[in-house]
């Protein structure tokens, strides 16, 4: 068996924290050995006043969540997972923009600190040579229809060997050591995300969620002329050709017969050209 390479310093707030360059991502910072989900905690410290900005992080999870109901497996010692409040203090108008900013920020994170060649596949999974090293799930409460509270929810596989993905994952996700062979500074990471995540914040404020999906292009090369097949929408299954996305984040999937689709949340899986 191939060892594990050795662990990187441990994972700690204060290890998090120095050196951190945010204004307020990740200035109240909250670190537990083991939660059900660090969304569901930060979603409980919202409701009581947490700021704008707080992080709930965690080395385990014994009930992550992953989009489409599943399960995100939170191994302990290993991996990040982490959960981050924003309080929009204006309209936001095209919400799916909290599906693509963790996705940018996620992306650019791992690139800056591996240099590994990590992309976007649509709507906001985080893949590696083709297979998933990190899954995003953003949660919102609205008062009359204005996004009030968003928990963006991020797990990343780290420090994982292939013995800590189980056998159900392992043909589909990996794990920066498995792609490079040495483990990582978690702490690193998580601060590198923290600062990425305010800046893509910060440009959607500026710029607008036009420039939140410019950038969101720029590292999915998947969703342009590459045959794919989608499920898990409201039309079931479909299969054809990536034309881009739309303002509000949606696919454009140009089917066999000519015609354009438009799918607005579902699963792309890239397939080989017949």
């Amino acid at each position: 068996m191939t060892p594990r390479p050795a662990l990187a310093e441990p994972l700690t707030a204060e290890a998090v924290q120095c050196g951190l360059t945010t204004s307020f991502v990740g200035r109240d910072l909250r670190l537990f050995e083991t939660v059900g989900s660090t969304n569901t905690v930060l979603r409980q410290l919202a409701a009581q006043g947490a700021p704008d900005g707080a992080v709930v992080l965690a080395e385990e999870q014994t009930a992550g969540r992953g989009r489409l109901n599943r399960t995100w497996e939170s191994r302990p010692g290993v991996g990040v997972y982490l959960s981050v409040l924003l309080r929009p203090q204006a309209p936001v108008p095209r919400p799916h923009v909290f599906t693509f900013l963790p996705a940018v920020a996620v992306t650019r994170a791992l690139r800056a600190v591996s240099g590994l060649p990590i992309f976007i596949h649509w709507p906001n999974d985080v893949m590696l040579r083709g297979r998933k090293v990190a899954g995003i799930l953003a949660e919102m409460r609205s008062v009359d229809g204005r996004p009030r509270e968003v928990v963006l929810g991020i797990g990343m596989n780290i420090n994982h060997s292939p013995a800590d993905l189980s056998p159900a994952l392992r043909d589909t996700a990996t794990s920066l050591a498995i792609a490079s062979g040495r483990s990582w500074s978690r702490a690193a990471i998580v601060r590198a995300l923290l600062v990425e995540l305010e800046s893509a914040w910060n440009r959607l404020g500026q710029d607008g969620p036009g420039a939140l999906v410019d950038d969101w292009r720029k590292l999915s090369p998947s969703h342009f002329g590459k045959p794919v097949v989608v499920a898990g929408g409201s039309a079931g299954e479909i299969r054809g050709t990536t034309r881009g996305v739309d303002e509000d984040g949606a696919l454009l999937l140009e089917r066999a017969d000519g015609g354009l689709e438009r799918v607005a949340f579902g699963e792309m899986r890239r397939v080989r050209s017949a």
